[in-house]
């Protein structure tokens, strides 16, 4: 009997439909054992070959319908769509050298470490970057938080303004998903303002819901010479105009272009906040909102959000933001760490 059911079950081990499956002593001994010793047993147990020829056909057909049974369950199983999309935004510093000095390889692999273990911990599926050098420091900083799982969609190479070369401060996106499109545009300037920078985007499809995902790092309050008060209201200026034009791109380009499209992120270092009286009359928070953004720190009060701690002499402020439309988005969460002067903001999606 043993040597007849191995023969019986020969074309079964080896078959297409049950390789991936009948690996497992216990689905083998369910497809292989039990049903072909009952066929046998019919076989032997009866006369005339018609009789065995109609039990054969009936038992192949049984076993093709539970191996498509078990295949297509095992399918769907493997094919299950996440239900949330976790997003990390992080202005990491003049990454990775720390400045706008060069350092050696060896001190850019350490920050590059320190970076990669509080990413790690935190477990995004999306990570938007600001003041990263180039593309080269995404793949490195990709690769150290886990080998081969973070693509790099997008790295900006924007040049800075009155000088020669490419910027040290680009924005990027990094991912577990492969985008199905990805590009970086430079802020237009209009009125005489021209910011500087511009925003990295992504268009990612996780299960059946499609996500347009923007890095952005808009003008720093940074004043370097000329008269404080006039120069506070340029840096306004700019980085309104920035969003003007970003929300003119969601509209005119997703919108058009991409329209199954339907959840669309937002997210970086906005250097702006409504805490403090110098941002009181600035409309670059409240330009998202108008437009129906959410971030999710609105009834927040700032001792829960602060994402850039005070240094010399500057207060505690909230500057990094995740907003969200069309999405059913959660309280964001913020990973304190001496990686960098701004501290991770991370947000989960719910896909719906």
């Amino acid at each position: 009997m043993k040597q007849d059911d191995e023969s019986s079950c020969s074309w079964l081990r080896h078959s297409f439909w049950v390789r991936p499956l009948a690996r497992s002593p216990r689905i083998e001994s369910q497809l292989c054992g039990q049903n072909t010793e009952r066929w046998l047993r019919l076989r032997t147990g009866f006369a005339g070959q018609k009789f065995e020829l109609v039990t054969a056909f009936i038992l192949g057909r049984a076993l093709f319908a539970l191996l498509a049974s078990l295949v297509v369950g095992s399918a769907l199983a493997e094919s299950e769509e996440p239900a949330r999309v976790r997003i990390t935004t992080w202005n990491l510093q003049w990454f990775p050298n720390g400045s706008a000095n060069d350092v050696s390889r060896e001190q850019q692999d350490e920050r590059i470490k320190e970076a990669a273990d509080v990413l790690r911990s935190i477990n995004p599926d999306i990570i938007l970057l600001q003041e990263v050098r180039d593309y080269d420091a995404c793949v490195r900083l990709g690769e150290a938080i886990s080998p081969g799982i973070y693509h790099v969609a997008i790295c900006s190479a924007f040049k800075e303004p009155f000088q020669s070369g490419l910027g040290k401060q680009q924005v990027a996106i990094l991912s577990k998903y492969q985008a199905q499109a990805a590009w970086a545009e430079r802020w237009k300037p209009m009125n005489r303002v021209e910011p500087p920078r511009g925003f990295a985007f992504a268009w990612f499809k996780i299960g059946n819901v499609e996500l347009g995902v923007y890095s952005v790092h808009l003008k720093s309050n940074l004043i370097t010479h000329g008269d404080r008060e006039a120069e506070t209201a340029k840096n306004v200026q700019k980085r309104e105009v920035a969003i003007v034009q970003l929300l003119t791109h969601v509209h005119d380009v997703i919108g058009t272009t991409m329209p199954t499209i339907k959840g669309v992120v937002i997210g970086g270092d906005f250097n702006t906040n409504r805490d403090q009286a110098m941002f009181a009359v600035e409309r670059t928070l409240d330009s998202l909102a108008d437009a129906g953004y959410q971030n999710g720190f609105e009834e927040l009060p700032l001792s829960r959000r602060v994402t850039h701690p005070g240094t010399h002499g500057y207060p505690d402020a909230t500057f990094d933001f995740i907003f969200a439309k069309g999405l059913t988005a959660l309280q964001p969460t913020i990973t304190r760490s001496e990686v960098s002067d701004h501290w991770p903001v991370t947000r989960d999606l719910r896909l719906e």
